[in-house]
C-alpha cells in the first residue's frame, strides 16, 4: 500500500469528533469543559480519563496514556498507523489518496469481500439446507452444545462442496483469480473447483471484524481433521489469531489474555462469559502472536490440552523466553504464565464439566512460564541421580541462557539450586555458559517499536506541559510560546519543539488543529499535551493564569542558576580574595534578590 498524503491524515483527523469516537467503547460524563469515564486500556472504578473537546486529545491519569485521536484507535483496535487512518476514513465518509500503491489494496479488498461472501453462503448452507450431511454438521454442532445462536453468534457454516461456492461467488460477480487469490477455489483441469468441502466452518476474522480466513473440521474420521485456509495477502495464519476480533475489548479492560488450542475451545470460553480467549490457528503459539496479543495484554496465560499433543505443545513454551519477560523490560515487559488443564481434558471439556469458575481458577494459578518450563524439564530426570541432575541441570540452564544477564536469571538460579540440592554460584556459572535453544518458529524480522512508557513528571515539567496546552486552546495567548523560548524557560527537550510549533502556528488555526498538526510534526507530542491538568479556565482569566505558571517557570530558572552558582562557589574554595570569586558571589546575590522579587510578585514576566 502507498503512502498517506500528510494532507489527508490532517483532514481525517479534523473530521473525527474525539467524544463521540471514544463514547462507541467507553461511558463518558461531562464535567466542566471536560468529559471524564473509566480507562478503557486498564481496569478501575474510579473515572480517571479525560477528553479535551478543544484539543481532541485524551488522557488517562491513572495508566499514563494519552493521545489523540489516531492514538485512541491504535491502541483499542491494534492497528498500525496507516490502516488506523483508513478506519478513521471510512468512518467519516473521506475519500483518501495513496501515493504509489492503489493496486494491491484493491485486491486485497476483492479478497476481503470474497470471503465475506463465502461466510454468507456457508451460514446460509448450514441454517437452511435439508442435505443429509448438512444435518450430520447441525448434529456436531449440537453435540459440543453449539444451538443455532451459537452459529449465528459466529457466522459458522457448512462447506458442501462439489463446486457450489465457486458457482455462487461466480455469480456475485467475484473473478478466477480473486476466488484463487483468496484460497476459496483451486484450479483444476475441469476448471475451478471449491478448496473445502463437507466440513463444518469456522469463519476467522481479522482485528477490524474483516472476515479473511477458514478453518474447516471434517466431519468423521477425515484426514486432516481441520484445513485452514493457506497464506494469502490478507491472511497469515502464524500472526492472526481466532476470536481476536471478539476478546480484544476484554484483554484491554482485564490486561490478560487467554490462549488455547482449538477455536471450539474459544467458543465455549466465550458462551460461559470467559471472553479474554482467542486460539491460534493450528500452528503452535508464535512471536507474532505475542506480539499481537502485547498491544492490549500484559499478561498472557497460554492453557495447554491435558492430552498428549498439548503436553508436547508445553514442551516448547521455553522458546517464547527472553528479555521481554523480565524485570529490565520495564512498562514494556509482557508476563508469560501458563497451565495445563487436568484430567486430560481440553479447557470446552472443564467449563462443560465444572463451570466458568473452574476455568478461571486455573488461569488466575498459572504458573510463570520460566517457571513452568524449568519445571517440566526437571521432572524428565531423576534428581536423586548425581549423573541425572546434572542433565537436569544443563537442561535447565538452556532455559534461562536467553535472560542470563537479567535480575531473575538470578533467582531462578536460586530456586534451580534448591531442587537440585546444588550450590547456587555452580549453577549460575552452568547458566553463564550456556546457549539458547533454536526456536522452531523463531522470527528474523524485528520486534516493532513498543510504547514508551511516560516519565515521572516534575513539578517544573507539569506546569510546562500546563502552560502549552494553554497556549493551544487560547488562540490569543499563542505569542507567548516566542517569549518561553527566548527567557528559555523550558527544560524539556519535547516542551522547547512543541512552544516553536505554536510559535510558528499563530493564530490562524483552531486548538484541535494545532494539536493535530503537533502530533504530525512531533509524535508524542499529543501524548505530552494530553496530560495536562489545568481544567475549566474562564475565558478572561486567561491572561492571569498564563503570566502566574510564567511567574513559576521563571521562579524555577532562577533557582537553578542559583544552585549551579553556589556549586561554582562551593568549588572554589578558600579563594575569597579572587576577582572571579566575588564577581560570581556578586552575581549569585543579585539571582537571589530577584528570585525573592518573583516570589512576593514585586516583579513581573515580560
Amino acid at each position: 500500500m502507498g503512502r498517506i498524503p500528510d494532507e489527508d491524515i490532517a483532514r481525517v483527523r479534523d473530521a473525527t469528533d474525539l467524544v463521540a469516537l471514544v463514547s462507541e467503547r467507553v461511558q463518558l460524563k461531562q464535567k466542566g469543559r471536560l468529559f471524564w469515564g473509566c480507562c478503557p486500556f486498564h481496569q478501575e472504578k474510579t473515572p480517571s480519563f479525560k477528553i479535551d473537546p478543544a484539543t481532541q486529545l485524551w488522557h488517562c491519569f491513572g495508566c499514563g496514556l494519552g493521545g489523540d485521536a489516531y492514538g485512541f484507535v491504535m491502541r483499542t483496535e491494534g492497528l498500525e498507523f496507516a490502516e488506523t487512518v483508513r478506519t478513521l476514513a471510512d468512518r467519516a465518509h473521506i475519500e483518501i489518496t495513496e501515493e504509489g500503491g492503489g493496486a494491491p489494496r484493491g485486491l486485497k479488498e476483492r479478497i476481503v469481500a470474497a470471503n465475506e461472501a463465502a461466510v454468507a453462503f456457508y451460514h446460509d448452507t448450514l441454517r437452511r439446507s435439508p442435505a443429509p450431511d448438512v444435518a450430520k454438521a447441525r448434529d456436531y454442532l449440537a453435540a459440543r452444545g453449539f444451538g443455532s445462536d451459537v452459529a449465528v453468534t459466529w457466522r459458522l457454516g457448512y462447506a458442501p462442496g462439489h463446486g457450489a461456492l465457486v458457482r455462487h461467488l461466480s455469480s456475485e460477480g467475484f473473478t478466477a483469480e480473486e476466488i484463487v487469490s483468496a484460497n476459496l477455489g483451486l484450479k483444476g483441469s475441469g476448471g475451478l473447483k471449491d478448496r473445502f468441502y463437507e466440513r463444518v466452518m469456522f469463519p476467522i476474522f481479522d482485528l477490524q471484524g474483516r472476515a479473511v480466513a477458514f478453518g474447516g473440521r471434517v466431519l468423521g474420521n477425515g484426514e486432516p481433521k481441520y484445513l485452514n485456509t493457506q497464506e494469502t495477502p490478507v491472511f497469515h495464519k502464524s500472526a492472526q489469531m481466532f476470536g481476536i476480533d471478539r476478546a480484544k475489548a476484554t484483554i484491554t479492560s482485564s490486561g490478560t489474555a487467554i490462549v488455547v488450542e482449538g477455536y471450539t475451545d474459544v467458543i465455549a470460553l466465550h458462551g460461559a462469559g470467559v471472553t479474554n480467549a482467542v486460539a491460534t490457528l493450528g500452528t503452535a503459539l508464535t512471536r507474532e502472536h505475542l506480539r499481537l496479543l502485547s498491544r492490549f495484554a500484559r499478561r498472557i496465560v497460554y492453557l495447554f490440552d491435558g492430552d498428549a499433543a498439548g503436553l508436547r505443545a508445553a514442551d516448547r513454551a521455553a522458546e517464547f523466553i527472553d528479555m521481554d519477560n523480565t524485570l529490565e523490560a520495564g512498562r514494556g515487559r509482557v508476563e508469560l504464565f501458563a497451565a495445563v488443564v487436568p484430567d486430560g481434558h481440553d479447557p470446552a471439556d472443564l467449563v462443560a464439566e465444572k463451570g466458568a469458575a473452574a476455568l478461571t481458577a486455573l488461569v488466575d494459578d498459572a504458573t510463570p512460564l520460566l517457571r513452568f518450563v524449568i519445571d517440566r524439564r526437571l521432572e524428565r530426570w531423576d534428581l536423586e541421580l548425581p549423573e541425572e541432575r546434572t542433565r537436569a541441570l544443563a537442561e535447565a540452564a538452556q532455559v534461562l541462557a536467553p535472560i542470563k544477564h537479567s535480575l531473575l536469571a538470578d533467582d531462578y538460579a536460586s530456586y534451580i539450586a534448591g531442587r537440585l540440592f546444588a550450590d547456587v554460584s555452580v549453577v549460575k556459572s552452568v547458566i553463564s555458559g550456556a546457549k539458547p535453544m533454536r526456536a522452531e518458529n523463531a522470527q528474523d524480522s524485528a520486534e516493532p517499536p513498543r510504547p514508551v512508557a511516560p516519565k515521572a513528571d516534575s513539578p517544573q515539567t507539569r506546569v510546562e506541559r500546563d502552560l502549552l496546552d494553554l497556549l493551544v486552546r487560547i488562540v490569543r495567548l499563542r505569542s507567548r510560546a516566542q517569549y518561553l523560548l527566548d527567557e528559555n524557560l523550558l527544560t524539556d527537550a519535547t516542551h522547547v519543539a512543541i512552544a516553536r510549533e505554536i510559535a510558528k502556528a499563530g493564530s490562524e488555526v483552531s486548538a484541535a488543529t494545532l494539536a493535530g498538526h503537533l502530533e504530525t510534526a512531533l509524535p508524542g507530542a499529543a501524548q505530552t499535551l494530553s496530560g495536562a491538568t489545568l481544567g475549566d479556565i474562564a475565558e478572561n482569566d486567561a491572561e492571569a493564569v498564563e503570566r502566574d505558571m510564567t511567574r513559576k517557570l521563571k521562579v524555577f530558572d532562577l533557582e537553578r542558576r542559583i544552585a549551579a552558582g553556589k556549586e561554582r562557589l562551593r568549588r572554589g574554595g578558600a579563594q575569597g580574595d579572587d576577582l572571579e570569586y566575588d564577581e560570581l558571589f556578586r552575581g549569585v546575590s543579585a539571582l537571589q534578590r530577584e528570585l525573592e522579587e518573583y516570589r512576593r510578585g514585586v516583579r513581573d514576566v515580560g
